[in-house]
């Protein structure tokens, strides 16, 4: 009987630090076997600040993830790639033989991919970019567009139009350099707004038309999808922890102090909070203990949160979103289940909005179906769908100078937002 296939994925996120194993079922059930969370240190707005601090995060997280798993269970791991320097294009391809008709195949198709890639990465500087994703939205055959598997048909001309995202040299490398330093080889790095998108969306929502906004503590991940495939996607530098550096100015109080505040007393809609609230704040080495109204304390996160919207509504625009899309908006991430933010987004953005938390998981406990694990259980998904390509390099660390995260691409000749596995 084969031996079920094992995966493993890392989240280096700025907050914390959170690995996971997990065994591919019979049915395409992905089946935990283990899970470490760290706080994470070194890391600022999604990207590696001090190498020796992330190392020691990384390590406490895979301690705790591998603990009872034998020894050298597994070294492969998949990671997600954040930060505001990840910047996302669409590009086309185009294919054809001068008065001579073909026959697509998937050789055909991979050339397209191959050449847009060579184009794509002449275009940018390799010394300070590289390109992370390419991924097939559509086909044209001749004057019909909107073709999503051109396999076996014929056309003069075959044109690609794909998403890509790309990204910073610099902190790409240090990325895998830090996971390298673990001991640990890795297989791929995904940009964490396609990670929470493979994590917490339904095949019937990304057909529809859908956004995906990822709130974590040091920046906003946003993907937009239609007919099954992603078209945009960016980062904001901004998220939970400047909530809390809010509250903490507003209170006069410490960092952590405001966390815990923030946490179990927080809401971005003060006006939802009854009047008559008050909530007892500890003593500190420079406050004495006080008693202070809870909408007062509530007022900066309103503030922020508004920002936040703004700034997401700019990013909407650029993606030339202008009306509600038909899957309308699925918050995921830590500060996404902030009280009110989603009541706020729906209302600035005019659209349904839902939270959402992984999919797709056998036996996963209840304390990891929370959105703040969407990226790092979406890249599990992601390294389903691309167990068969044959053509997926591996990443290398920064002392070669070829290393190519970019080789991780979508399968161009698999129906988008079809059913694959326990993915879709």
């Amino acid at each position: 009987m084969a031996r079920e296939p094992i995966y493993a994925a890392i989240d280096i996120g700025t907050s914390k630090v959170f690995s996971i194993v997990a065994r591919l079922g019979p049915e395409g059930e992905l089946k935990p076997l283990g899970t470490g969370t760290a706080p994470a240190v070194g890391v600022r707005q999604g990207t590696i600040d001090d190498l020796g601090d992330v190392k020691e995060s990384v390590r406490d997280s895979l301690n705790e993830c591998l603990r009872y798993m034998g020894r050298n269970p597994v070294s492969d791991f998949f990671a997600v790639v954040n930060g505001d320097h990840l910047i996302s294009e669409n590009s086309c391809e185009l294919l054809g033989q001068e008065n001579e008709q073909l026959t697509v195949t998937e050789q055909h198709l991979r050339s397209l991919i191959g050449g847009s890639s060579g184009i794509l990465q002449q275009q940018v500087d390799s010394r300070s970019e590289q390109v992370l994703h390419i991924i097939p939205m559509r086909y044209r055959l001749d004057d019909m567009s909107g073709v999503r598997n051109p396999t076996g048909l014929h056309t003069n001309e075959l044109q690609l139009e794909a998403h890509v995202v790309r990204g910073k040299s610099v902190p790409l490398g240090n990325m895998v350099r830090a996971l390298q330093t673990s001991k640990l080889r890795v297989e791929g790095l995904v940009s964490h707004a396609l990670a929470s998108g493979e994590g917490v969306l339904t095949a019937d929502e990304r057909e529809m038309g859908v956004i995906v906004i990822d709130i974590g503590a040091g920046t906003i991940n946003i993907a937009c999808y239609r007919d099954g495939t992603p078209f945009f996607s960016s980062v904001v530098p901004m998220g939970g922890n400047q909530l809390t550096r809010d509250m903490a100015i507003a209170l006069r109080a410490p960092f952590q102090m405001a966390e815990e505040m923030k946490i179990e007393y927080g809401h971005v809609l003060p006006e939802d909070i009854p009047a008559t609230d008050e909530i007892i704040l500890p003593a500190t080495q420079v406050h004495p203990k006080r008693v202070v109204s809870r909408r007062e304390i509530c007022e900066p996160l309103y503030l922020r949160s508004l920002q936040m919207l703004k700034l997401i509504q700019e990013e909407l625009l650029r993606a030339e979103i202008t009306s509600p899309m038909g899957g309308g908006v699925v918050l995921t991430g830590g500060a996404s289940r902030m009280p009110g933010f989603a009541e706020m987004t729906a209302r600035g953005l005019r659209t349904q909005v839902r939270i959402g938390a992984p999919l797709w998981y056998a036996g996963l406990p209840e304390s990891l179906r929370q959105p703040e694990y969407a990226a790092a259980l979406g890249v599990l998904q992601w390294a389903v769908k691309h167990r068969n390509q044959p053509d997926r390099g591996r990443v290398r660390g920064d002392g070669d100078r070829n290393w190519s995260p970019g080789s991780l691409l979508r399968r161009p000749f698999a129906r988008s937002g079809a059913r694959q596995g326990a993915g879709e």
